[in-house]
């Protein structure tokens, strides 16, 4: 509440006064409960980060003494795998795999299965072709403009206008050199540019002649988009049929060159739309999509299992298998005859079946290990397969038997050892967590500490630091720390540390008695192992119910809330005792200024 104070009356600093008073009442009372409840704070802070630290040591712990056989959780039974090639066979290794060599020969790579258009897309009659505009040529990539042969060093050229048909650059290349140079079109769709001469009055194949098609100065680009790159006698023809197919175009649309698209419903009415079927998968189709529009739907739906591709050297779709191994990709229309077009099936309805030839079957994986033949739909070789549990191989290239080249491999061999790597990495981790469990304990409870002295948590850390001296009473070479490279370091004796030299010997020599020293109860119920009896230790002090932890975190929190309550209280009565004094000293001073009234008026009787 806000208070009055004067001061008029008696001249007096009052409001000083009052201050003075509350501190001196503040010191005595307030900061003491203060101080207290800081530092139980500060130890509650500590007692979590300890606990913390407890909780790692315990899992540095348990790694060793709570795994389960076969598991690849064990660490007693990781394994490494070695290829003495990658680039033939990899292999990895999960749960417990027996040490072994194993001699491996690849007999054949697991290959997918691909479906390919039986005929080139877009490759229509030979009079369809002459009279396709020759810009929808080559995907819609043909150009128009200029264009240059040379005969024997001779230079003709033509101009292919916009609107050409494939027919009337024909035409222009034949009156180019007054039948010197000839263009044609055969009925598979084959396109030939040759050079000729006159014999008795005849125009005939030029075999000695040196054509040359383009220059650099060219704006057309004939040649490549025809693909004039198979040499003939006195010039050049296409290396594949020329196609008036653009899939950019919407399929029903002529500028798209498919003819024969249909859609229709189930009393064979004209539809606007249909369905394919992908390995069982849905797919809706329609006359406005584009083939670029069918591929990225099919890709886009992974359930389909395969990837659609177009080849724009061959003008055929190809479906590729997701998965490798002797599996058809299963393929089926409603309404809609658009695979029959696709070159993909023939017949409709009931009678639709996969085009003859068009599908090439992967191949299965065939490998010999130890001289057992294995087959596999993958190349990647599991225990399923291989009959080794918990070993993974991958194959990537057949050996020399069955390459039939000298120069790979003969054979492949693996080489499986315990992994000692990962025991000794999970040691190191367990000495860091010790040595931070003891050396936080030690300045925490040291006399300034923010635990403070405390008989029971140095009993734990006592009982903690016994183990560099105890001894195991197992079946094993091996009783003590020491044997295998852990002791205490001579710097800091409250410290321990490794000797890797020491500690790589005891795991290859002797790895079963590293386990049966660390952990007894690995292989018996004995539970006689140092680690076992430490872990012990660490799970009484983390025990939820009656651990150090659990006991002594709600003891401190109780004596916060003691303090908190008396430090309110505290406060409460600073508040009163303010106000009351606050309140003596404004009537103390209304009084001595009733007095100096009175004095002042008496004086003047006097005078």
């Amino acid at each position: 509440m806000s208070l009055s104070i004067t001061g008029l009356g008696s001249g007096f600093d009052i409001s000083g006064i009052v201050s003075q008073l509350v501190a001196v009442k503040e010191a005595s009372t307030i900061t003491p409960l203060e101080e207290k409840l800081n530092a139980l704070n500060t130890k509650n802070s500590a007692l979590t980060s300890l606990k913390s630290k407890y909780s790692t040591l315990q899992s540095a712990l348990q790694t060793f003494t709570k795994t389960v056989y076969n598991s690849s959780s064990d660490i007693w039974s990781k394994t490494s795998v070695s290829s003495s090639n990658d680039a033939y066979v990899t292999a990895t290794t999960s749960g417990s795999v027996a040490a072994a060599k194993i001699e491996m020969f690849v007999e054949q790579i697991a290959t997918a299965t691909s479906a390919k258009s039986v005929h080139s897309l877009g490759a229509i009659t030979k009079e369809e072709l002459e009279n396709a505009k020759f810009e929808n040529l080559a995907n819609g990539q043909a150009k128009s403009g200029s264009f240059s042969m040379f005969l024997n060093g001779k230079e003709y050229g033509i101009e292919i206008d916009k609107e050409d048909s494939l027919k009337d650059v024909i035409n222009k290349i034949n009156e180019s050199s007054n039948g010197l140079i000839q263009a044609k079109i055969d009925d598979n769709g084959n396109f030939a540019i040759q050079a000729y001469k006159d014999i008795d009055g005849e125009k005939v194949v030029d075999v000695d002649a040196s054509l040359i098609l383009g220059s650099a100065g060219d704006t057309s680009n004939l040649a490549s988009a025809l693909k004039l790159h198979s040499k003939i006698d006195g010039g050049y023809s296409s290396s594949y049929a020329v196609s008036a197919l653009n899939t950019s175009e919407a399929m029903n649309s002529a500028e798209s060159g498919l003819s024969g698209l249909k859609f229709y419903d189930s009393d064979g009415n004209t539809a606007e739309s249909g369905k394919i079927f992908i390995n069982g998968e849905e797919i809706e189709v329609n006359g406005d999509m584009s083939i670029n529009d069918l591929i990225s739907k099919i890709n886009g739906n992974s359930d389909t299992k395969v990837k659609a591709t177009y080849d724009a050297l061959t003008n055929k779709i190809i479906l590729t298998s997701a998965y490798t191994g002797q599996s058809n990709i299963s393929l089926s229309s409603e309404g809609t005859n658009l695979l029959n077009v696709l070159g993909l099936t023939e017949g409709e309805g009931e009678n639709e079946i996969l085009a003859k030839g068009s599908q090439e079957l992967g191949q299965n994986a065939i490998v010999h290990i130890n001289g057992n033949k294995v087959i596999s739909n993958s190349n990647t070789i599991t225990g399923e397969s291989s009959g080794i549990a918990n070993l993974s191989l991958t194959i990537k290239k057949q050996t020399s038997d069955y390459s039939g080249n000298d120069k790979d491999e003969k054979s492949v061999t693996l080489d499986i050892s315990p992994d000692n790597s990962s025991i000794k990495e999970a040691l190191e981790k367990f000495v860091t967590a010790y040595n931070d469990v003891v050396a936080t304990t030690k300045t925490m409870t040291e006399s300034g500490g923010k635990i403070g002295r405390d008989s029971s948590l140095n009993s734990i850390v006592s009982q903690l630091r016994g183990i560099t001296s105890n001894v195991s009473n197992n079946d094993g070479i091996y009783s003590m720390l020491a044997e295998i490279g852990i002791t205490t370091d001579t710097t800091d004796l409250s410290k321990l540390k490794i000797d890797s030299s020491k500690l790589d010997k005891a795991l290859s020599e002797n790895l079963e008695s590293v386990k049966l020293l660390l952990s007894d109860g690995y292989t018996s119920d004995k539970d006689n192992g140092l680690f076992d009896g430490i872990l012990k230790t660490v799970n009484n002090a983390l025990d939820v119910e009656r651990g150090y932890f659990k006991t002594q975190g709600e003891s401190v929190q109780s004596l916060i809330k003691s303090v908190n309550s008396r430090l309110d209280k505290a406060n409460e009565r600073l508040n009163a005792y303010e106000i009351r004094i606050t309140n003596q000293f404004n009537k103390m001073d209304s009084t001595i200024a009733s007095l100096n009234s009175q004095l002042s008026t008496f004086t003047s009787y006097i005078r």
